[in-house]
């Protein structure tokens, strides 16, 4: 319990971005995505869309039919990718243990500083006058409470909960914001009928609880209770980057097959080019129009980052393919790196 974790959380970051860069989209119901006939999903929605229910993840189709004044923008990764270097350089200032997990989002380990509530609200300050943007912190001893604070209150929040306060705060807390309950375990704890809280649960010991939610219910007893040991890692091994395109209509052209394929293969090389990465391993992924997947790869013995050669190689991959029906999603990636680079990538 003598840890200072603080989490760092934008405030709906793609969306804020683009509303920053353009007047026009300034208080306005906008969702970074694509459109409906590109079978688009909406990747991020400003504050003023999610009044009408609109979310992340749901489909642009969906979000039109709930706010008709509705302005969908196409997604600038790279725009967004650069913005979160900037974020990256301000964390650096204060603590070289950064767990990056997305490019919104990370965890700072600042144990060995005075004040970790000072810390999180300089960040904040930089990250507004710096950038005009803003963010949520939380700021607590480990980073499940950390990750909750900062979601606590949002947009542009700080919550600080002490040692001494943990147990008063985690008892009230819906048991389906803790890390890891997803659909199936509140279904399981709709079940129960206790309630909703994380105190309400309390009543069921260790072993109850992992004889109800099986191997999740070990960790759940701990994380209802505060309690998370995982410590904030700075460095993870690059395993993967990969691009996927769901297309417009679907298509069985090969030629047009081809293009995708050069496109994104073209797009996750750049980027492994900017991490001076080598590579051995690259994939092909096929979704058809019945939604029906596929994957194929092939692997050199040798690390590389020639194009021509994992082009010629991704060809080979489409080539023993049977294109006996139409395609709906292409994705590619590339794989078995040559050293640790501190980030992972998927787009």
């Amino acid at each position: 319990m003598d840890r200072k974790i603080i989490h760092i959380d934008m405030d709906a970051f793609y969306a804020s971005v683009e509303q920053r860069d353009n007047p026009d989209l300034r208080g306005k119901p906008i969702i970074i995505g694509r459109r409906p006939e590109e079978r688009g999903v909406v990747a991020t929605a400003s504050y003023e869309a999610r009044k009408f229910g609109i979310h992340s993840a749901m489909s642009t189709s969906a979000a039109l039919k709930l706010c008709k004044d509705l302005i969908i923008v196409e997604p600038n990764f790279s725009k967004y990718e650069q913005i979160s270097g900037q974020l990256y350089n301000i964390y650096k200032d204060y603590t070289d243990i950064i767990e990056k997990v997305a490019l919104d989002e990370c965890y700072l380990d600042v144990t060995n500083s005075s004040s970790a509530s000072l810390i999180a609200a300089d960040i904040k300050n930089r990250i507004k006058n710096e950038l005009s943007l803003t963010a949520s912190a939380g700021v607590s001893v480990n980073k499940l409470l950390a990750k909750i604070c900062s979601d606590y209150k949002k947009p542009d929040g700080l919550t600080v909960v002490p040692p001494n306060k943990v147990a008063d705060f985690i008892k009230i807390i819906p048991i389906n914001d803790i890390n890891g309950v997803g659909e199936e375990t509140c279904k399981k704890i709709k079940r129960l009928n206790l309630g909703t809280y994380c105190g309400d649960f309390y009543k069921y010991d260790l072993i109850k609880m992992i004889d109800y939610f099986g191997s999740f219910g070990e960790k759940l007893y701990y994380y209802i209770r505060g309690i998370d040991e995982r410590e904030v890692i700075s460095s993870h091994k690059l395993k993967s980057i990969g691009s996927e395109k769901t297309l417009k209509t679907d298509t069985d052209n090969i030629n047009y097959i081809k293009t995708i394929i050069y496109e994104q293969l073209s797009e996750v090389t750049s980027r492994a080019g900017e991490e001076n990465s080598k590579w051995k391993t690259i994939t092909l992924k096929i979704k058809f129009a019945d939604f029906i997947q596929i994957t194929r790869s092939k692997s050199i013995p040798y690390y590389s980052n020639e194009f021509n050669l994992f082009h010629s190689m991704i060809l080979k991959i489409l080539e023993s393919i049977d294109i006996n029906k139409k395609i709906r999603l292409i994705g590619v990636t590339i794989s078995g790196f040559e050293r640790d680079t501190g980030e992972q990538f998927l787009f």
